[in-house]
């Protein structure tokens, strides 16, 4: 009786052994890569561009942290598939490093599968949850291991730094007293900007990479009169050249991660 128990079992363990097994979901890979440019010129630091108002312009420092990117599906549901949780996006090359800049940052998503999707969602910013975390919450390599300033108990969202002719005379100075020197720092839960963006995106085995392109010039834009005294669409840099505590300065910090989404072009 005892063979016969154990016959049985084995026959049984057998037959479920030779069961089909569902078919494993393909998947597949994305690469998402960024680049800046200024009116559809390669963006470079410590490079004269020309400002809305005609005055010179030039940058030293563009980076930016985003949030829960996510592919959202075709179908009906709208469903959502994570990309990236947290990134740390630094475009600041000079033109030493012109290859760098047009080449722009990559991070590669693995594991995808394998199907339509209608958009983009993507957050400038840091989340509130992980913008609640500071620096020493994480291991070396983090994207949030940089970029707390502990005035504001936030993460810096985005770092647009560099100067402009401010007094029009053909020349931009760049220390000293006489500096022309511009700061705008974005951060705190309240300036989180969350974009989706309409495209079709078919995933197959072998993908292109995303180009998600940042135009700068574009990030200065503000119809508020009172920051854009010149009446040209964008922000008057010589009379608000920073943005750190002040009330007036937090509404332009949140004009400028708002037009993150108006500066972004996906290719």
């Amino acid at each position: 009786m005892k063979y016969l128990t154990l016959l049985l079992l084995a026959s049984v363990l057998f037959i479920m052994g030779c069961e089909d097994k569902p078919d494993e979901q393909p998947v597949t890979s994305l690469d998402l890569t960024w680049t800046a440019n200024y009116d559809g010129e390669t963006f470079l630091t410590f490079k004269d561009y020309t400002y809305a108002d005609g005055r010179k312009i030039q940058f030293n420092n563009l980076n930016f942290f985003v949030s829960d990117i996510a592919l959202i599906s075709a179908d009906a549901n709208n469903a959502q598939t994570e990309l990236v949780e947290i990134d740390y996006v630094d475009l600041s090359f000079d033109e030493t490093r012109t290859s760098e800049a047009e080449q722009g940052k990559t991070v590669s998503i693995q594991d995808l599968p394998l199907g339509e999707y209608s958009g983009i969602k993507i957050g400038f910013g840091v989340q509130a949850d992980l913008n609640r975390s500071k620096p020493t919450d994480y291991g070396n390599g983090h994207p949030l291991t940089r970029n707390f300033w502990d005035g504001w108990s936030s993460y810096i969202f985005s770092m647009i730094e560099g100067a402009a002719d401010m007094d029009n005379d053909g020349n931009i100075v760049t220390g000293g007293a006489d500096t022309e020197s511009f700061t705008y720092h974005s951060g705190t839960d309240e300036v989180y900007n969350e974009v989706t963006v309409s495209k079709a995106i078919n995933l197959v085995d072998t993908n292109a990479p995303l180009q998600l392109k940042i135009n700068v010039a574009e990030l200065f834009r503000n119809s508020n009169i009172e920051f854009d005294t010149n009446g040209d669409g964008y922000l008057d840099i010589e009379n608000f050249p920073g943005t750190h505590s002040a009330s007036g300065e937090m509404t332009i910090a949140k004009t400028i991660m708002e037009n993150f989404g108006r500066a972004l072009t996906i290719e």
